[in-house]
């Protein structure tokens, strides 16, 4: 390809012509005006019109008019001036037309030699593209070619393949560049399908390199290939200089050829794979035309036995017809049996809830009189009037005692329904066989000795734990005990424990009567017994047994009966070491024949004889808080009992030697102000220590109550530590300390001695300085004040023993003849919140809160301070003056609640059902009849029940804040929950627990 001009020959021409324009001129102004010596300027003129430059004939001639016209004044004179100038401005036109011609001319060779170059280009473009390439070679080939062309130091190129761009060759390229191409200003030559020039600084250009050079590439252009709009691919090449006007035109002219190129690739390679695809298609088809030749042959040996099988089903088919009209026959027999059991199962599903409906009533039904019953009962038994002889005393107990033995029966009857319905409820813990057997035999040892019999354990040594629920396991043991010594006359019971497999065998062998083979069977069944004639020996129903078998079958265990008659019989519960569990609940039972609930997965110091000594009771219902206690009571050398609600804790009170208490106020079954109330006003829980912890806020009614100390949750570990370090040193002192503060001698002596004593050491005191100073000194457990002193009022001496930090400060009892008014009792409050002081208007009432404070055992009181206190115990302060409406209507159950309360002081107003509540309470809201302090509802009532009653009262504002306890016979598993959601403060379900109910009334009672 020729070359273009190179700079040194356009610096020659061009001083060529400078030389013989200065020449000429030189000359023209040395020969006289009129010698044509300016023709010489045609010669550079001429000169010009070999250069590339299209501007250099102009300048030459623009540049010979000048030289000629200032020649004009510089020559010597010849001719006239007027001629030399016509002539020369002649010779300015010439050359004027002559230097247009030259630009033109030398334009047309300018455009002739470009189009001869990029035609060049083109050819040999053409050539290097020859054959069938891919787009590889294709892009190897081209970067190549034009590389040279452009004098391009390095170039890539990659082919459009959907959205994104290959690299398919590279020339010149440095290794450390990469070739990225989805992004940037290629994809901004793709979309727009034009060629694009850029320039870069050179720490930012691409490199390229050769052997011994490398180097960057400060101008790029890049190129696409497209065949009409579509672009097939890109180009890139990097030049030392900018893109040259005709390189921009060649590369425009052959982005088309290689587009064509790079699309005839692609047709190429796709039809080079379609070809593929039908050699490797006509290779399966003759795969294929083989198998189906040897398939044709299995099929015409398979049709011949085809034809033999056809045979043989029209023979099958003529049977199988017979059978089918058989089974429709049957289907048809089963569709009838279906709609029968259908109708059956919905007729046994309305007679069970029939059952139900009629065993929630018939519980109703017999607990309402039974409560009544009971009541009457115990309030005779307590024979407050001291009206009643021993023999009729006796008389009361019977009829009590008959009344829990039928309340027993009912329960019976409840629980076998709820087992037969599937709704028992299994609560599994860790259990020791050993240790249950142990409580059974404290339970049930009495009742041995009164009959002479032997009651004897046989544990087997190492037993293993085993996970089940211990209250179905003791109610099931107690059962075969009962039995046990019901049947025995002579000999003994005992109670063994052994391992059973994996789990354990309990079992409970009698020398009595035995139960003949044919009627062992028949002793499981419900209401029946081995002996059911009218001329039976021994009673029953016949449910004990069957109740365990079911509640057996529950835990995943089972009962085994061996006996023979006259001989005796042992009867064997064998539990699994894991129960399963079950759904819902059995129906409360009372709690005498309940075992002591523990905590989930918690084992306390119940069962441990060596503990006794320092036994705390923990009553706690959060597993969590209650391990802590636990684990610091042993800390502190005390063994605990944990329990998680109010009914167990009473019953932990009375059944262990309890030392101390631990009390929460939150418990799920009732306020823990109620177990206080229930302990502080039985004569043998009383002196029992109680530390109340709790997060409600209860303080002042707990310690008025006779609580040591309240702690508000939550609690510091050193709070708990100093509770506990001050029970241990009141176990070891036993001697209480009062001071008696007293102006009147003979006053003053006489309550020494009415307070004194084994016990019980008493200190007077005559004036207030006397009783400071006695503060000081010693430490006192209890304060017995006058407010009426010689040298200052009782408030004064509590104002100062409240600021004195040397002075103790116990509890106060005002013993006075008059009542403190609102006013002298906050004034009395407002000293410490730890003070107690309580009004004491007679000896009895003062030996009540004296002993409170003192934690005085009753039976260790001397027989007159046990009569004065009996005496005071019958009174009730909280309950005394008090109104209360029990809505009921039952006439026995009215009697029976007014007879509860009515000797407490408390006044009792009646109303039939819940529409008579509702108007007595409207009538004390418009003022026509007294306050209402209490209401006691019953559930089940005509015209309104209790329920229904409880939430209207609610909607009214004035009676947001009024106690209501609600009283129901019925006991079904979500009647607490309902009377609660109903409105109700608390609940209670008959046979009433007299002690609990009075608990429930002074607690919810306003103050």
């Amino acid at each position: 390809m020729a070359k273009p001009r190179s700079a040194p020959y356009e610096v020659t021409l061009f001083l060529a012509v400078a030389a013989i324009i200065a020449a000429t001129f030189v000359v023209d102004g040395l020969v006289p005006l009129g010698t044509n010596v300016w023709l010489a300027y045609l010669l550079p003129l001429v000169l010009a019109f070999m250069s590339r430059l299209p501007w250099l004939p102009v300048l030459v001639a623009a540049t010979a008019i000048i030289a000629m016209a200032i020649g004009v004044f510089l020559s010597p004179d010849g001719v006239r001036p007027q001629i030399a100038i016509l002539n020369r401005s002649i010779a300015a036109v010439v050359m004027l037309i002559l230097a247009g011609l030259g630009v033109a001319m030398i334009r047309y060779r300018l455009r002739l030699t470009a189009l001869d170059w990029e035609q060049r280009a083109e050819v040999r473009l053409a050539q290097a593209l020859q054959g069938d390439p891919d787009a590889a070679t294709i892009g190897e080939r081209a970067l190549a070619t034009l590389a040279d062309v452009l004098d391009a130091r390095a170039a890539a190129a990659w082919v459009a393949q959907g959205p994104h761009l290959k690299r398919i060759a590279a020339w010149g390229l440095d290794a450390d560049t990469r070739g990225d191409g989805d992004q940037g200003h290629l994809r901004r030559a793709l979309n727009e399908g034009r060629v694009i020039g850029l320039t870069a600084d050179p720490e930012h250009a691409l490199g390229w390199r050769s052997g011994l050079l490398r180097g960057r590439t400060v101008h790029s252009v890049i190129v696409p290939a497209k065949v009409g709009p579509v672009v097939n691919g890109v180009l890139e090449f990097g030049l030392d200089h900018p893109l040259s006007d005709r390189a921009r035109d060649l590369l425009e002219q052959v982005s088309v050829m290689l587009g064509a190129e790079l699309r005839s690739a692609a047709y190429r390679t796709e039809l080079h794979d379609l070809i593929e695809e039908t050699r490797r298609q006509a290779e399966e088809l003759r795969s294929h035309t083989e198998e189906l030749a040897a398939s044709n042959e299995e099929l015409e040996e398979q049709t011949s036995a085809l034809q033999i099988s056809e045979a043989r089903l029209r023979e099958q088919q003529a049977v199988l017809e017979e059978q089918n009209a058989r089974l429709e026959e049957q289907r048809d027999a089963i569709a009838r049996s279906r709609r029968q059991l259908s109708d059956q199962a919905q007729v046994l599903a309305r007679e069970s809830r029939y059952k139900s409906e009629f065993v929630a009533n018939m519980s109703h039904e017999l607990r309402t009189p039974l409560n009544a019953l009971l009541i009457m009962a115990r309030l005779l038994a307590e024979n407050r009037g001291r009206t009643l002889s021993e023999e009729q005393l006796r008389w009361a107990e019977t009829i009590e005692a008959s009344g829990k033995d039928l309340l027993a029966l009912i329960n019976d009857i409840l629980d076998l329904s709820k087992i037969e319905a599937g709704k028992v409820e299994v609560n599994p813990e860790s259990v020791s066989p050993a240790a249950l057997a142990g409580q059974l035999k404290t339970s049930f040892e009495a009742q041995a000795r009164q009959k002479g019999l032997d009651f004897t354990l046989d544990l087997a040594p190492d037993i293993a734990r085993i996970v089940t629920d211990p209250a179905r396991v003791g109610q099931i043991l107690r059962n075969f005990l009962s039995n046990a010594l019901k049947f025995t006359d002579k000999g003994g019971v005992t109670l063994g424990v052994k391992p059973d497999g994996t789990g354990v065998a309990i079992s409970v062998k009698d020398t009595g009567i035995g139960i003949s083979e044919s009627d062992q069977k028949a002793v499981f069944e419900p209401f029946r017994q081995a002996d059911g004639t009218i001329s039976r020996r021994y009673g029953g129903t016949g449910l004990g047994l069957s109740i365990s078998r079911d509640l057996a079958e529950l835990l995943g265990g089972k009962i085994t009966l061996d006996s023979r008659p006259g001989q005796g019989s042992t009867f064997t519960l064998h539990l699994p070491d894991q129960a399963p569990g079950a759904s819902a609940a059995l129906p409360p039972q009372m709690p005498q024949d309940m075992p002591l609930g523990r905590l989930p997965g918690f084992t306390d110091d119940r069962d441990l004889p060596d503990r006794t000594e320092r036994l705390l009771l923990i009553v706690e219902d959060d597993p969590a808080f209650a391990r802590l206690l636990f684990d610091l009571a042993h800390e502190m050398d005390f063994g605990a009992i944990v329990v998680g609600t109010a009914d167990d804790a009473i019953r932990a009170a009375h059944d262990h030697r309890i030392r101390g208490i631990i009390l929460d106020i939150g418990l799920p079954d009732h306020s823990g102000m109620t177990v206080l109330d229930r302990l502080k006003r039985d004569a043998e829980t009383r002196h029992i220590p109680v530390h109340v912890v709790s997060a409600n806020d209860h303080i002042r009614a707990a310690l008025e109550q006779g609580a040591v100390s309240y702690l508000l949750k939550p609690v510091e570990r050193e709070a708990l530590v100093q509770a506990l370090e001050a029970l241990g040193r009141q176990l070891e002192h036993h001697l209480r300390r009062v001071l008696i503060v007293e102006d009147d001698p003979a006053q003053l002596e006489g309550l020494r001695e009415l307070l004194r004593s084994d016990e019980v050491e008493t200190q007077g005191a005559a004036t207030a300085a006397e009783a400071l100073e006695a503060c000081r000194a010693t430490t006192f457990d209890c304060i017995v004040l006058d407010m009426t002193l010689p040298d200052a009022s009782g408030f004064d001496l509590l104002e100062k023993l409240s600021e004195d930090e040397t002075a103790s400060f116990p509890p106060v009892i005002v013993y006075t003849a008059r009542a403190l008014s609102e006013a002298e009792e906050q004034r009395l409050r407002r000293h410490s919140r730890s003070i107690i002081i309580k009004g004491a208007k007679s000896p009895e009432r003062l030996i009540d809160e004296v002993t409170l404070f003192l934690h005085q055992v009753v039976s260790d009181l001397p027989p007159r301070q046990r009569e004065m206190l009996a005496a005071s115990l019958n009174r009730d302060a909280q309950l005394e003056g008090r109104r209360i409406l029990v809505v009921e209507d039952d006439i026995r159950n009215i009697y029976a609640l007014s007879g509860i309360f009515e000797p407490h002081g408390a006044e009792v107003q009646i109303a039939r059902n819940g529409r008579e509540a509702l108007d007595a309470l409207a009538r004390v809201a418009e003022g026509t009849a007294p306050k209402v302090d209490l209401v006691l509802m019953d559930v089940m009532m005509p015209e309104m029940d209790g329920l229904t009653a409880t939430r209207e009262i609610r909607r009214d504002p004035r009676w947001k804040t009024l106690p209501i306890i609600m009283l129901t016979a019925k006991a079904m598993a979500d009647d607490h929950a309902q009377c609660l959601a109903a409105g109700a403060n608390d609940y209670l379900s008959k046979p009433l627990d007299v002690d609990k109910l009075l608990s429930l009334a002074r607690v919810w009672m306003p103050k």
